[in-house]
């Protein structure tokens, strides 16, 4: 699927942007999972592939995942942070109030969790016979944005390199 998306820093002012919106466990229409977006999000550097699941949204629940029934109930977020300029952001989607959203605002919070908009995506659904996109926020990351904290970085880049080696992908 793909959309637009519109912002300010760190993401770019307008960009097309490649989505896919996922189920964690792949439970039916109105059963509990967690839900998940991911963005390829051009950039001046190149790509940035941004990861979120269903999450809470307070300064503690935003770690940890949060199964939902429908998509307007999720709340999509990073559950590690990201360092962005020497400070750690999270990254959180909220859906619009449709069950099949056709658009999701992009919020960024700091360590309070007093979360602001930064962007808006607008899906555009089609059917596509393309390879599917095989999301990576390791390899796809702009220069000023790390994956933290640092030990789980090291944990992501070795999940994500195994990942590469089984779909056959330098």
């Amino acid at each position: 699927m793909t959309g637009e998306l519109t912002g300010t820093a760190p993401f770019p002012t307008n960009a097309a942007v490649t989505v896919r919106l996922s189920k964690g466990v792949g439970t039916g229409p109105g059963k509990l999972d967690v839900h998940g977006i991911a963005l390829r999000v051009p950039t001046e550097s190149g790509d940035w592939d941004l990861l979120l699941s269903s999450t809470g949204t307070g300064p503690r629940t935003r770690l940890l995942p949060r199964f939902v029934r429908r998509w307007r109930d999720a709340r999509l977020g990073t559950l590690a942070p990201y360092r962005y300029r020497g400070e750690l952001v999270w990254f959180m989607a909220v859906p619009d109030d449709r069950d099949l959203p056709g658009r999701f605002t992009i919020h960024l919070a700091r360590k309070d969790a007093d979360w602001r908009e930064v962007a808006e995506v607008t899906l555009h659904p089609h059917e596509s016979t393309a390879t599917p996109v095989a999301f990576d926020p390791v390899l796809n990351l702009p220069p000023d944005m790390e994956l933290a904290p640092r030990w789980l970085a090291v944990l992501r880049e070795q999940a994500y390199e195994g990942s590469r080696r089984g779909r056959h992908v330098s």
